[in-house]
Parts: C-alpha cells; sequence; structure tokens
C-alpha cells in the first residue's frame, strides 16, 4: 500500500481525490445500499418462519461480524462466530451457523458468476500479460474448485465426516455427542436448504449479484468524476476484476494493498492512468475504513442489547423451573 502511493504521483492522486470531494457521501450510501442487497442475500437462507422481523437485524449483525472479518488476519472468518452468537436470542445456533454456511455458498457464487461474466465483456479491451492473465485464471480455477466443494459438503452433509474424524483424533465422547447433536440441526437445516428451497437459493444468489450492481455504479460514478469517459464496461471490468483479486486474496485483511494494487493493474491494462487508480482505491480504503468504524458500533450496541436479553431468558427459565418444582 505504501509502496503504491510512493511510486505514484501523489500531487495527481491529491488531485483526483479533490475532484470526488463531497461525492464520496454519495459512494458511501451507495456502498450501505450494497450491503441491503448482501443482507437480503443472508435473508434468503432462513426458513421463512425465521425471516420476519429479522432483517434489519441481520444487516446489523453481518456489519458487526463484516467488521470484525475485515479486521482480523483469519481469511474472513473471524467475524462468523460472532454473528451466530449475536443471533442466539432470535434462533438457535444451528439454524444461524447453517445459514452462514449457505450464504457463504451463495455469496461466492455470484461473485464467481460475477467475474466471469464481467472479465467475458471486457477482456478483448484488456491488455495484461500472459503470464498475469494464467495466474489470475488458475487462482481463480482452484478457487471455483474450492466453491463447488464447499457446496458439495454441505449438500451431503457435514455431520458424518466430522464426527467420524473427531472419533479418530480421539476426543472425549460426551464432546462428540454434544457436537453430534449441533451437527444434525445443521444438516437438517442446509438439507431443506439445497433440496427443497432452490427458489431461496436463487433468490440469495440474484440478492448478492445486485450487490455487484451496486459496486458497478461507483466504478461508473467515480469515473466519470475523475474526467475520465462514463464508460460502463470499463466499469464492469473493474469491478469484476476487483472481485477476482478479493476473491483469490481472501485471506488478508481488509485486502490491504491488494485492493489498490488490484486497481492501479486493471487501470494500466484498460489504458487508463495510474493516478486515478490510486484515487478510486483510496476512496475505496475510506469507504472500508468507515464500514469496520459503523460495523464495531454496531457491535458494542447489539452486545449492550444483548445482555439484558440473555438475562431475562435465563430469569424465565429459572422461574419456570421453580413453578415446575412447586407443589
Amino acid at each position: 500500500m505504501a509502496w503504491l502511493v510512493v511510486s505514484s504521483d501523489v500531487r495527481s492522486i491529491l488531485s483526483d481525490l479533490a475532484r470526488v470531494g463531497p461525492g464520496i457521501v454519495l459512494i458511501i450510501a451507495i456502498e450501505f445500499v450494497g450491503h441491503a442487497f448482501n443482507t437480503l442475500g443472508w435473508w434468503f437462507t432462513f426458513p421463512a418462519a425465521q425471516r420476519t422481523g429479522n432483517f434489519w437485524r441481520l444487516f446489523w449483525v453481518r456489519s458487526a461480524g463484516g467488521a470484525l472479518n475485515e479486521a482480523t488476519p483469519v481469511a474472513s472468518l473471524g467475524g462468523e462466530p460472532a454473528k451466530v452468537a449475536l443471533l442466539r436470542t432470535r434462533m438457535s445456533a444451528g439454524a444461524a451457523a447453517a445459514s452462514l454456511l449457505a450464504t457463504k455458498v451463495s455469496f461466492c457464487t455470484a461473485k464467481a458468476v460475477f467475474v466471469i461474466v464481467g472479465m467475458a465483456i471486457v477482456w478483448s479491451r484488456l491488455r495484461l500479460s500472459p503470464e498475469v492473465s494464467w495466474a489470475l485464471f488458475s487462482a481463480f480455477a482452484v478457487m471455483v474448485i474450492g466453491i463447488a466443494m464447499f457446496a458439495a459438503i454441505q449438500v451431503w452433509g457435514i455431520g458424518s465426516g466430522t464426527i467420524s474424524a473427531l472419533r479418530r483424533v480421539r476426543i472425549p465422547h460426551r464432546f462428540i455427542l454434544r457436537i453430534e447433536s449441533a451437527l444434525h440441526e445443521v444438516d437438517a437445516h442446509l438439507r431443506d436448504f439445497y433440496r427443497s428451497r432452490t427458489g431461496d437459493l436463487v433468490r440469495s444468489v440474484a440478492a448478492h449479484l445486485c450487490a455487484y450492481g451496486c459496486g458497478t455504479l461507483q466504478i461508473l460514478l467515480l469515473l466519470g468524476w475523475l474526467d475520465l469517459e462514463y464508460d460502463l464496461v470499463a466499469a464492469i471490468g473493474i469491478e469484476a476484476f476487483g472481485a477476482l483479486v478479493g476473491l483469490v486474496f481472501f485471506a488478508v485483511p481488509a485486502s490491504l494493498g491488494v485492493q489498490e494494487g488490484g486497481k492501479v493493474l486493471i487501470f494500466a491494462a484498460l489504458g487508463l492512468p495510474r493516478p486515478a487508480a490510486m484515487a478510486v482505491g483510496i476512496t475505496y480504503r475510506l469507504v472500508s475504513l468507515l464500514d469496520i468504524a459503523v460495523g464495531l458500533v454496531a457491535l458494542v450496541l447489539l452486545q449492550h442489547r444483548l445482555a439484558p436479553s440473555a438475562r431475562k431468558a435465563k430469569s424465565a427459565l429459572v422461574g419456570g423451573h421453580i413453578r415446575e418444582e412447586s407443589p
């Protein structure tokens, strides 16, 4: 990240950022619309009975978990246990975990589809070296195979294989029984989603694709503000290339340097100026930092609201036991 800034024309970057100016407010607004579409994609993975009244809760839980994913170097998985914990007053841990596994598949499927379509649209205009092209293609192919295997494991069931592995490493039997019970519920939810609710799977993928449409709109606006041509094909290509780089380098915390480097590479391949690429990358970085800040605030507020709910649930449980034991 530092090298990209220092090795570029800093004065031109600052000039381009000045051109964006207050427009960043609109970019931020579109970003949150995209988050709403991604939340909708997650929302569709829940059974219909568990969706009512939960959309905005899911929006803020997703924001909180996303902030942890971005801020921790654990391959975008740091916030997933937090999401399950933040939903425990609304549903079982098994239902929440199953929804997260399913939405990972639908999100990655949407990303792969968008990358394939977007890169196909813009490919004839790109000037990429064969080495870079083959490296990206190979990494993308490996990631697609990984996504397909991840989906297949969910369809077949994750419980039996996990329990067999735990028995081989001689985990105490009482722990295996607890894990087996939890995984049985997860498998039941996943079987229902993939075999009985294929329409919800399609709607989930479509919602995530709409989020990429929001990203394309952001790029299109930024190109115009930077005195470049309003070029829809280039905007789709830039967004698709960014999604490709994000998919391949998913383990880098907050895509630091990777996001900016990807913008420089795709802008150069399209014959667009490097300072403009860095201005776009830095704009996205500022939006990302705001995202993380909002997510961390949401995490604190959700935990604050969760504590009284947990105490109330515990009191109700204790009270129920007392009434049962009364003569």
